[in-house]
């Protein structure tokens, strides 16, 4: 998916529904999961499960990045006409 996007000229974070249960982030080369549910028209992200990136070695990232991303997130998938609850 990176390679694609750098192939296409998109910059920046950007995020996109995986499966029923998870959303993919992407912030430059690093990834995370987000864990979450699928809504009738839009999806459910389950801020709890913003707590690392799938990369890292188990560390937990901050307060202020969990919330960074999770705007992130809202912006990308409203941008990609998703309605966004959040739990």
């Amino acid at each position: 998916m990176y390679w694609l996007r750098k192939l296409l000229g998109k910059q920046g974070p950007w995020a996109g529904i995986a499966n029923r249960h998870a959303v993919i982030y992407w912030e430059g080369r690093r990834k995370m999961t987000i864990a979450g549910e699928m809504l009738d028209n839009g999806f459910q992200i389950y801020v709890a499960s913003i707590t690392t990136w799938d990369d890292s070695k188990g560390e937990l990232i901050s307060e202020s990045e969990r919330q960074r991303i999770l705007q992130n997130v809202i912006h990308s998938l409203e941008s990609q006409g998703a309605r966004v609850v959040i739990d």
